[in-house]
Formats: C-alpha cells, sequence, structure tokens
C-alpha cells in the first residue's frame, strides 16, 4: 500500500519517527537527532552533549528542560510537580519528541 502525503500545513505525529530536536543548553544551540528507541537526553549524550543528569528514572530532575515548541511524551513524569508540568517542563531522561519543531531549554 503506498504511503499517502500529509495534507499541506500539517505534520506527522508519534513517536515512531527520527526527529530533530533543538537543544538550548549552556547558552549554545543543538540539534540533535532522536530516533524513536532513544530519549532525548540519550541521543544528546550520544552526540557529545554536556547535558546534565543523574538517576536516568525520571525522579532527580537533574535533566529537567523547558519545552518551548513543540510536543514530547514522558514515560515518566513523577520528579515533576503538576506547576512544573504546566509551565512546560520535562525530563529529557524520559522524554521522546512526538513532532518535527520540539525545542528545549536547559537552565
Amino acid at each position: 500500500m503506498e504511503k499517502q502525503p500529509l495534507p499541506e500545513g500539517t505534520e506527522a505525529t508519534g513517536p515512531a519517527l527520527t526527529r530533530t530536536v533543538e537543544i538550548e543548553l549552556e547558552g549554545q544551540q543543538h540539534q540533535v537527532e532522536v530516533n524513536p528507541e532513544k530519549t532525548i537526553l540519550e541521543a544528546g549524550l550520544d552526540q557529545e552533549l554536556n547535558m546534565p543528569y543523574s538517576c536516568q528514572s525520571g525522579l532527580c530532575t537533574a535533566c529537567r528542560g523547558r519545552v518551548i515548541q513543540g510536543k514530547v511524551t514522558m514515560s515518566e513524569d513523577a520528579g515533576l510537580s503538576e506547576a512544573e508540568l504546566a509551565e512546560g517542563y520535562v525530563l529529557c531522561c524520559s522524554a521522546k519528541p512526538e513532532s518535527d519543531d520540539v525545542k528545549i531549554i536547559i537552565e
């Protein structure tokens, strides 16, 4: 079956695609390719970014970043408060991009 093109002005969503994520870290912009099997943190570390992290299980919040554009899903968010979630914070160790336009600031 032939894959149909998306209508103009729409984009594919879902975690099943390799996506480029823009990460602002220490005042510098980085483009990170995130394949479906990796989290944003794993992909950043694979590309030798000095991203902060500790437990890698979503509890310590060392890898916390704020999504300023796009959509991500997290497999674990227990370390974040409701207020942090509402402000767009994510845990990069459990986050995967769902859209093509994800931008994250790590402060």
